[in-house]
C-alpha cells in the first residue's frame, strides 16, 4: 500500500520534505473538519468504531491489505455497522446482510451514490464507466440500455452463444494440466465481445481487446486495494510524475490509454460496420437501431465488456476450485445431470430448473470463501437512521460480503462447503449469496443475468464432461490451507489440476458440432 507514513520511513531528503508538506496539509484539513464536526450529542448517535486519533482519524489502524478481514475483526466489538474515518473520507462498514438489505435495498434513493476513488475516476481515466458514475440521466440511460439486451427479458436471446462458447472451453480443457484461469478468461472474454459487439469484431480484434482489458483489470484490481493520497488531496494530480512518490501518475497515464481504447476502438469499428450494412446481430447494433445517444451506448458497451469478463471468470474459477477440493460434491452434481440428460448429451441452459442440487452448489460457491469479499462502495445521499445510528450524507458505505457470508450466527458452520444448506427446510430465509455479490438497490450489477447464466452453464458443462483431479504426484489440497490473492476478486493461489474426461463420446459430439 502506498501509505504516506511508510514513505516517511524509507525516503531520501526530497521525499521527506514532500511527504511532510502533504502531512501538514492532512493535519490542517483534519483540524478544519474537527472544528466543523457535529455536537457531542449528535456524534454519540454515530455508529461505533475503532478509536480515532486526533486529526488522523483511523488512518494508522486502516488495513494495508485484506481489508475485509480487518473489517470482519471490527464487527466483533462494534457490531453490524462500524464507523471508520480517514482524513476527508468518513465511511461505514456493513457487516450483516440484514443491515445491508435494509439500508441499500429498501432505501435506494438515499444510497444510490457511488464512492469511486478519485484516483480511479480522474487519474486512471474510468470516469465514463457506468459502474463509477453518480446517479443522473447518463447513469439511468446506460442501465436502461444494458437491461434492454442482457436484462431478465432479453438474456434468453443469448443462450446459443453461451452454449457455443462453453463448448469451446470444454474442448480447450481436454488434456489440459495446470491453472485454467487464462482459458476461462479467454472463453468469457470472447463471449462478452460476441454479445456486445458481434462476431465480426470478435474475428478482427479479440486479441487486442483481451490484451487491453487484461492489463486494465490488473491496474484496477490493484487500485481497489491501495490507499492513494490523491483520493483525499486531489491537487496531487497535478504534481510532476518525476517527483518521488508520484508513481500513481505513471499508473494513471497507462490506465487512461487503456480505458480510452477499450471504450472507443471497438465501438468505432462496429459503428462503421453498421453504417455499411455489413454488421451481424449484437447488443451494439440493436442499440444503434433503437437509440440516438451514441455516447451513452458507447459507455454502456465499454462497461459491459471491461467489467464482465473478470467477474464471470472469478466465479467460474471459484467453482472449478471447489470441484477439485470437494470431489464428493462433484459426483452428486454429475449424478443429477445424468438424470436430466440421460448421459447422452451435455446440459442446456434451460436445464437449470431441473438441477436443484447444482443450483445449491453454485450458491455455495459464492458464499464459501467469497471471491468478491467487498462490494463496490456506495455513497449516502442524505442523512439516514440505520440500525439505530445516524449515517451522514457523504459517507462511503462498504458492504463486507466476507462478514455476511462467513457469519456463524447466520450459517452455523460457515467454514464448511455444504451446499445442502440451501435445500434444507427454512433455507428460503437464508441470504442469497448471488444477491450480495451482484450488489444492492439502484447499484445492482446490470450484467448480473449474463454473468450468472454463463457461469452456471459453464459449471454444469464442466462436471458433465470432466472430473477434476490433482496433478500427477500431488495430493488433493486441504481446503483449510488454501491461500488466496489480495485483490478485488480473490483467486486461489497455486490452483492447478488435470481435467479427466468422463465421456469421450460427449466430447466427440461437441467436437463434431464445433
Amino acid at each position: 500500500m502506498d501509505h504516506y507514513l511508510d514513505v516517511l520511513a524509507h525516503s531520501n531528503d526530497s521525499q521527506v520534505k514532500f511527504t511532510l508538506t502533504v502531512a501538514l496539509v492532512v493535519a490542517i484539513y483534519g483540524f478544519v473538519r474537527a472544528f466543523k464536526s457535529p455536537s457531542q450529542a449528535s456524534a454519540a448517535r454515530s455508529p461505533p468504531g475503532p478509536p480515532q486519533q486526533f486529526l488522523l482519524g483511523n488512518l494508522r489502524q486502516f488495513p494495508q491489505n485484506f481489508f475485509y478481514k480487518r473489517f470482519w475483526e471490527w464487527k466483533g466489538p462494534y457490531g453490524d455497522i462500524v464507523s471508520v474515518n480517514l482524513p476527508g473520507v468518513p465511511m461505514v462498514v456493513l457487516g450483516s446482510y440484514e443491515v445491508a438489505h435494509d439500508y441499500l435495498d429498501k432505501r435506494p434513493n438515499a444510497t444510490s451514490g457511488r464512492y469511486a476513488q478519485y484516483m480511479l475516476r480522474k487519474v486512471m481515466g474510468w470516469h465514463w464507466g457506468t459502474t463509477f458514475q453518480q446517479p443522473g440521466p447518463h447513469h439511468s440511460i446506460q442501465r436502461k440500455l444494458l437491461r434492454r439486451g442482457i436484462g431478465p427479458q432479453g438474456i434468453a436471446s443469448h443462450n446459443t452463444k453461451i452454449e457455443d462458447n462453453a463448448n469451446k472451453l470444454m474442448l480447450a480443457l481436454e488434456g489440459f494440466e495446470g491453472n485454467p484461469y487464462e482459458l476461462v478468461l479467454h472463453c468469457t472474454g470472447q463471449l462478452i465481445i460476441e454479445v456486445t459487439y458481434g462476431t465480426e469484431i470478435l474475428k478482427t480484434m479479440a486479441k487486442e481487446l483481451s490484451s487491453w482489458n487484461h492489463e486494465a483489470l490488473d491496474l484496477l484490481s490493484s487500485s481497489f486495494t491501495t490507499f492513494w493520497l490523491v483520493d483525499i488531496f486531489h491537487f496531487l494530480r497535478f504534481v510532476p510524475s518525476w517527483i518521488p512518490g508520484a508513481k500513481f501518475k505513471r499508473i494513471g497515464v497507462r490506465s487512461t490509454w487503456l480505458a480510452n481504447h477499450i471504450r472507443e476502438v471497438p465501438f468505432a469499428q462496429v459503428k462503421e460496420l453498421y453504417k455499411s450494412g455489413k454488421y451481424d446481430h449484437s447488443l451494439a447494433t440493436d442499440l444503434l437501431e433503437e437509440f440516438t445517444s451514441e455516447n451513452d451506448i458507447k459507455d454502456a458497451l465499454g462497461t459491459l465488456y471491461s467489467a464482465g469478463a473478470d467477474s464471470t471468470t472469478s466465479a467460474i474459477i471459484a467453482f472449478f476450485h471447489a470441484m477439485l477440493l470437494f470431489p464428493e460434491v462433484a459426483q452428486k452434481i454429475y449424478d443429477e445431470i445424468v438424470t436430466v440428460t440421460d448421459g447422452i448429451r451435455t446440459p442446456r441452459v434451460e436445464d437449470r430448473q431441473k438441477m436443484p442440487f447444482t443450483e445449491a452448489v453454485w450458491k455455495e460457491t459464492f458464499r464459501w470463501n467469497p471471491f468478491l469479499p467487498l462490494g463496490m462502495p456506495h455513497i449516502a445521499n442524505q442523512d439516514e437512521i440505520v440500525n439505530g445510528y445516524v449515517v451522514k450524507a457523504g459517507t462511503a458505505i462498504h458492504a463486507n460480503n466476507w462478514a455476511m457470508m462467513m457469519d456463524p450466527k447466520v450459517w452455523g458452520d460457515p467454514e464448511r462447503f455444504r451446499p445442502e444448506r440451501f435445500l434444507e427446510p427454512g433455507s428460503q430465509s437464508l441470504p442469497n449469496p448471488l444477491v450480495a455479490t451482484f450488489g444492492y438497490g439502484m447499484r445492482v450489477c446490470p450484467g448480473m443475468y449474463l454473468a450468472d447464466r454463463t457461469g452456471f452453464h459453464v459449471a454444469a458443462s464442466l462436471v458433465a464432461l470432466y472430473d477434476l483431479v490433482p496433478l500427477k504426484g500431488q495430493s488433493r489440497p486441504d481446503p483449510a490451507s488454501v491461500v488466496y490473492t489480495d485483490a478485488a476478486f480473490r483467486l486461489p493461489i497455486g490452483f492447478e489440476c488435470c481435467f479427466l474426461p468422463r465421456s469421450q463420446e460427449l466430447l466427440k459430439t461437441i467436437r463434431l458440432a464445433a
